[in-house]
Order: C-alpha cells, then sequence, then structure tokens
C-alpha cells in the first residue's frame, strides 16, 4: 500500500497548476486542493496582480487571477480611503491583494485637485477623471493586528511574504474590520484597515 502524503506542493486551479512556495505546501491538504480548485471555477477572473489607482476589479470578494507572468492563483483585493474623500487633495487610499502566498500593499495619494464635477442625487461631485495619482514612499514593513496579535512583516517593493502560521490567523480571523500599519521608506507610518468584507473572503483563500 502505498502511503500519499498529507500535502502537496501544487494548487489546482481549473485545468492549470500554479506552484507553490514551500512554506505554503503544509498550509494545504489534498482535500482542501480540490475544494479550492472546484470554487476557483465559479470566480471572476481578474488578469493582473498590479495594484494602480485607479482599477476596477471585483473588491473584497474572492477572484481567481491568472497573471501572465506569475500564474494563476486565488486572491483578494481590498481598498480603503483615509480622510473620508478619495478625490479631495492630499487625500490617499490603501490598496492592497491578499493571496496564499503574498501580500501586495500600494499607497497612493491625490496630488490633483478636479476641475470639474459632476451632479447626482443632490450632491455635487468631482470627476474622478481629472485627479492625477501618485504613490507615496515604498512600503517597508507591514503590521496586522488579529485579535491580541500583531504579525509584523518585512518585505520590498510593497510585497510581503504569508507563512503558515499567519494564513491561518487570517483565515480565523473575527468578521470584523481588522487594524494595519504600514510602515513607510523614512520611518512614516499610515494607519489604516482592512473592512469585514474582505476579511470574510479570506476564508476561501487561506
Amino acid at each position: 500500500m502505498i502511503n500519499l502524503p498529507q500535502t502537496i506542493p501544487v494548487l489546482l486551479l481549473g485545468t492549470s497548476l500554479a506552484v507553490l512556495s514551500p512554506q505554503l505546501c503544509a498550509a494545504f491538504t489534498v482535500q482542501e486542493i480540490a475544494s479550492l480548485a472546484q470554487a476557483s471555477s465559479d470566480l471572476p477572473v481578474v488578469k493582473s496582480v498590479g495594484l494602480s489607482p485607479n482599477m476596477d476589479v471585483p473588491w473584497s470578494k474572492p477572484v481567481r487571477i491568472v497573471d501572465p507572468f506569475e500564474g494563476e492563483f486565488l486572491g483578494v483585493f481590498d481598498r480603503n480611503s483615509l480622510g473620508g474623500n478619495l478625490y479631495r487633495e492630499g487625500s490617499e487610499q490603501v490598496l492592497s491583494l491578499w493571496t496564499p502566498s503574498s501580500i501586495r500593499v500600494l499607497v497612493t495619494v491625490n496630488s490633483g485637485q478636479a476641475t470639474s464635477s459632476f451632479y447626482t442625487a443632490g450632491r455635487v461631485y468631482p470627476r474622478p477623471d481629472f485627479l492625477r495619482f501618485v504613490t507615496t514612499k515604498k512600503v517597508d514593513k507591514l503590521l496586522l493586528k488579529i485579535r491580541e496579535k500583531v504579525f509584523q512583516l518585512d518585505g520590498s517593493t510593497g510585497t510581503f511574504a504569508v507563512s503558515q502560521k499567519l494564513a491561518t490567523a487570517l483565515k480565523n480571523a473575527p468578521d470584523e474590520n481588522l487594524d494595519i500599519r504600514l510602515v513607510l521608506e523614512g520611518g512614516e507610518t499610515v494607519d489604516s484597515e482592512i473592512g469585514k468584507g474582505t476579511v470574510k473572503s479570506w476564508r476561501k483563500i487561506y
């Protein structure tokens, strides 16, 4: 009789294979991999892992990412506007992508004033077409607070590896907004949060 391993180093998505990093192999059982493969066939498809201020993706929902350079895997995109009105001069937003192997974070700031507006539902809004965004200094550290435990991740170019321990904590996070802190190059900090819709979606990713 052949004893099958409890984990295997691939994640089946539809009919293709995406190689997982060694640290993630232990996070998935054979049954879990099969379950993820089945579920992924019904998910919306996003064709790039790239983060940008004007991107149009399903936010806070599980998606199947098919990137021409990095392959095929599951993920959840999240967006949070800091300071209320996203279209105000100097306002910031935090974009993030959560996948089984990594977390990507981008902080953008509105560096141009809207020059036109549109009217709807009794209110006047600036047109986002006239705004120009720039990214801030690169993110060096990411801190996440899950219940009473703080995870501190070090990365480069805004990308942070997900360990098995962190994946388990994300999967079991309480059904509520989650606080994060970004430490930018030079020491500046940006406090933000992940909405509970994204937190719920983690259960289908991790």
